[in-house]
C-alpha cells in the first residue's frame, strides 16, 4: 500500500536530473535530512549547476491532502520522498507511523557490523541520536502508531532521553504503542502518569517489553483492545487497576511477568476472547469470570484454574512442567480442542 501510493504521485515530482539523493545517511540511519533539520542535503534549493530547479508541476493540493498521501507510505519511503521535494517536507513533520527498530534505522551493511561488535556502543550512540533528530523535527501531534526497540548504552542519561520521546509520541491520538527494551541496566519504570489524563483513551494497542508497570491510579484506556506484557514487573493489583478500566479489550497476553501471583479476570471483559499465559513463575492461582473467552493458552508450572463461565471455549492449551494441573471447572462441550502436555491432569 505505501509504496503504491509513493508510486502513484512521484511522476507529479521534478528534481535536478543526478540529484535525487540517497534514502540513507552514511552511517546507515534512514535519511540525513531527518537527522539534520529541515534542509536536506539530498535536496538542492538554488539553481547553482545550471540544473533544472526542483519544483512541483502538478496540482495545488491542501497541505491536508499530502499529509494523507504522507500517511499512506511506510516511514522509510517518506524519508525518501522528502529527500526529492519540498512539497513532503512539513508532511514528514508530522507522519503518523513512527517505527523505530534497528532493521527501519540501519542499512545492511550497518546492521551486520552491529551484530559482529555488538558490544561496540557507537552503533547505539548513532542509532538513538538518528531517533534524537528525528523526533526533534516532528510535530509530535498526530502520532497514530510509535514503535520503538530501544537500546541502552551505558550512561545514566539514557532513560531520560527515553521519557522525552514517549512525551513526544504519546498524544490523545496515539492507537498503538509497542515498547521492546534492550536494556543491561535496571529495568525502565514505565511513566504511567503520560497514560492519564486522557492520553491513553485512544491507544488500542499496548505492549511492553522488558520494564517496570506500576500504575499508581487508573490509566484512560477505554479503546484498549490488546494488552500485551513480556517481561514486565507488575503486580496483580496494579494490572487488575488496568483490566478493571479497560472493557475493550478483547486480547490479553502475559509472558515472564514474574510478580503476579494471582491472575483475576473480571466479568466486565465482556469481549475478551484472547487469553494467553506463558512462564509467569510466581502465579498460583487463575481466576476468570469473562464469559466469551474462546481462546486459552497456558505453559508454566503448577497452578490452579477457574475458568468460570466461559462458555465460548473451544481452544484450551496446556503446557506444564510439573506433576498436575487442576482444572476448578468442567469443559464445557463446546470445547473443540484440548492440548495437555503435562504428567498427570486433575479434573473437578
Amino acid at each position: 500500500m505505501g509504496l503504491l501510493a509513493l508510486n502513484c504521485f512521484m511522476p507529479m515530482l521534478r528534481g535536478r536530473k543526478g540529484n535525487r539523493g540517497h534514502s540513507r545517511s552514511q552511517n546507515g540511519s534512514i535519511t540525513a535530512s531527518l537527522a539534520t533539520g529541515n534542509k536536506s542535503p539530498c535536496r538542492n534549493d538554488d539553481n547553482s549547476d545550471g540544473g533544472e530547479e526542483v519544483r512541483y508541476v502538478g496540482p495545488d493540493l491542501p497541505e491536508e491532502i499530502w499529509h494523507h498521501i504522507c500517511s499512506l507510505v511506510p516511514m522509510r519511503d517518506a524519508a525518501r520522498a522528502d529527500c526529492v521535494s519540498h512539497v513532503f517536507l512539513s508532511s514528514w513533520g508530522c507522519h503518523p507511523n513512527l517505527t523505530f527498530t534497528k532493521e527501519t534505522m540501519c542499512s545492511k551493511e550497518i546492521l551486520g557490523k552491529w551484530a559482529l561488535y555488538s558490544n561496540d556502543e557507537r552503533y547505539i550512540t548513532e542509532y538513538n541520536n538518528a531517533i534524537d533528530n528525528i523526533l526533534a523535527n516532528h510535530r509530535g501531534a498526530g502520532v497514530k502508531k510509535f514503535v520503538l526497540h530501544f537500546h541502552d548504552p551505558s550512561n545514566t542519561q539514557s532513560y531520560h532521553r527515553l521519557n522525552i520521546w514517549l512525551q513526544i509520541a504519546i498524544t490523545p491520538v496515539l492507537e498503538e504503542l509497542i515498547l521492546y527494551m534492550f536494556s543491561k541496566r535496571l529495568k525502565y519504570k514505565f511513566p504511567c502518569s503520560l497514560l492519564s489524563d486522557g492520553n491513553g483513551n485512544t491507544i488500542r494497542h499496548l505492549c511492553l517489553c522488558n520494564c517496570v508497570l506500576r500504575p499508581a491510579v487508573n490509566l484512560s484506556l477505554r479503546c484498549l483492545a490488546k494488552l500485551h506484557l513480556h517481561d514486565v514487573r507488575i503486580g496483580e493489583n496494579e494490572l487488575g487497576r488496568i483490566l478493571s478500566n479497560s472493557f475493550a479489550l478483547e486480547s490479553l497476553i502475559l509472558r515472564h511477568c514474574e510478580d503476579i501471583i494471582l491472575l483475576a479476570i473480571p466479568c466486565e471483559l465482556q469481549r475478551l476472547v484472547w487469553l494467553e499465559v506463558f512462564e509467569c513463575s510466581r502465579l498460583k492461582l487463575i481466576e476468570n469470570k469473562a464469559p466469551n473467552i474462546f481462546f486459552f493458552d497456558f505453559t508454566g508450572d503448577e497452578i490452579e484454574l477457574s475458568l468460570g463461565e466461559s462458555l465460548q471455549l473451544k481452544t484450551l492449551r496446556w503446557s506444564v512442567g510439573v506433576s498436575s494441573i487442576m482444572l476448578l471447572t468442567s469443559l464445557h462441550p463446546v470445547c473443540q480442542t484440548l492440548r495437555l502436555s503435562t504428567y498427570g491432569l486433575i479434573v473437578r
